[in-house]
């Protein structure tokens, strides 16, 4: 059975083999975290995003126009038609939402010339958009559909995140990619997933499971995966269909970046393979309850994990302040910083995964809260974009988008490092209520939040 408790220890190339088909992968004995590494870079396939160059000679008619011969639409409740390019001249009309127009010239003043019902006439051209917009702004979907990733039991583990990631393969392989961009220390593979076309222009970034005690956000990222892929053709959001949508805008989904924490969160010392490790965590567990820090035994210690197999909190090492973040003077169960910014696998293999994207937003998922996290302390420039995301994302979730200042909070984490040191806006969503790990019961809440934050985002990146 697709749960069943009994976890089939296997190393990251017998997953990958798992992946992609392998035969006798079950049989395959285990590699050292070299070798596996090596494996796993050789498999990584993040392409290289061509942009169309901006320096073509643009030659515009007598009115200041460029000519072309396009279908534009209207992404707006109404949208002023006018006789000449200017908001004093005569209104000849007003077009509702979603109206198929034919642009003619795109002009200098941000107005473009339209032909509406005969006429020549001009609209605002960041009110019009050549992505193609349904009449309806939602459609009604079928949960009962989404058979892949189940959302009935309070733990999602690794295991069910490969054998989820294999079934979402083999269904909608042709709609997806599925990369491994680094290894953990208790030879785990750090998975990602691309959803989009090769035409798209932008890329959005979410990250999830960053601690392991947070393992509910891993669910809902790939509940939200599959729920995607299954109405790829079928879906729409705010008229736009999601084809067009993901044909303009990829997404990057890392549904786990610490699967080493997580399994320590859910199955304490079985859950790890290396005896080094399980050594660590035993003698982390005696030094903070001879300390008189903990009053907890063992597994309820390692339940409230959220460090990685290190001891190292990947929430304090990313290399931004970090020399300011604070932190635990050991390694444990979390906020010890490391030995240095950037020292863990699973900071280094985000890190470079968003730089070679370069997406123009990175989401991350935490718990908890419901809110949205937006300032960092970053530039002006960089602060109003991030602002302008969290708001958008805040009203489709109906998350509260904090102007709050995250400052110390922010030092050694991915957002604050994302924001300031990358000038990539990124947003940091705290899902639900609870303390972590977060009950079952909250699941619907938070998938009822998050379902369509997507194309919310993707939406907001084709108009902006």
């Amino acid at each position: 059975m697709k749960r069943s408790r009994i976890r089939i220890a296997v190393t990251c190339v017998l997953v990958i083999c798992l992946l992609t088909g392998c035969s006798g992968s079950a049989k395959k004995k285990k590699e050292d975290a070299k070798a596996d590494y090596a494996f796993c870079e050789h498999i990584v396939s993040i392409s290289s995003l061509v942009q169309e160059s901006d320096s073509a000679n643009l030659v515009r008619d007598a009115e200041g126009f460029i000519a072309v011969k396009e279908n534009v639409y209207v992404n707006t409740e109404s949208l002023n038609i006018r006789e000449q390019a200017n908001t004093e001249s005569r209104l000849i009309g007003m077009a509702a939402y979603g109206t198929k127009l034919l642009r003619t010239g795109v002009g200098q003043d941000g107005w473009d010339r339209v032909e509406y019902e005969g006429e020549t006439c001009f609209v605002s051209h960041e009110l019009v958009t050549a992505v193609p917009i349904q009449s309806d702004k939602m459609f009604d979907y079928s949960s009962a559909a989404l058979t892949i990733v189940e959302t009935k039991h309070q733990q999602y583990t690794y295991d069910d995140l490969c054998t989820d990631l294999n079934e979402l393969r083999e269904n909608f392989g042709s709609r997806m990619k599925l990369n491994t961009i680094g290894m953990t220390a208790d030879n785990r593979c750090i998975f990602e997933i691309v959803i989009g076309t090769a035409n798209a222009k932008k890329d959005l970034y979410f990250v999830a499971g960053v601690c392991g005690a947070e393992y509910m956000t891993s669910l809902v990222m790939m509940k939200q995966a599959e729920y995607y892929l299954h109405y790829y053709d079928a879906g729409y959001y705010n008229g736009y269909s999601y084809a067009d949508l993901f044909d303009n805008v990829r997404i990057h989904i890392v549904p786990m970046l610490n699967p080493d924490s997580t399994e320590i969160s859910q199955h304490y010392l079985a859950g790890i393979r290396k005896k080094q490790i399980v050594t660590n965590l035993k003698e982390w567990y005696d030094r903070d309850q001879s300390n008189g820090g903990i009053n907890l035994n063992l597994d309820n210690y390692l339940q409230f994990f959220f460090a990685n197999a290190n001891g190292v909190d990947l929430r304090r090492n990313f290399p931004y302040q970090w020399d300011l973040a604070e932190t635990a003077a050991y390694p444990g169960s979390k906020d010890y910083r490391g030995d240095s910014g950037g020292s863990e696998a699973e900071v280094k293999a985000i890190i470079h995964s968003i730089k070679v994207t370069n997406p123009t937003l990175v989401v991350v998922y935490h718990t908890t809260g419901s809110r949205i996290l937006s300032n960092y302390g970053q530039t002006e420039e960089v602060l109003k974009d991030a602002k302008d995301f969290s708001t958008a994302l805040g009203k489709m979730m109906t998350y509260e988008p904090t102007d709050k200042k995250v400052i110390e909070d922010g030092y050694g984490t991915l957002a604050g490092y994302c924001n300031n040191m990358l000038r990539i806006p990124a947003l940091t969503v705290q899902l639900g209520n609870g303390s972590a790990p977060l009950s079952l019961n909250e699941f619907n809440a938070i998938w009822n939040a998050c379902r369509e934050s997507f194309a919310a985002l993707q939406v907001k990146l084709i108009e902006w």
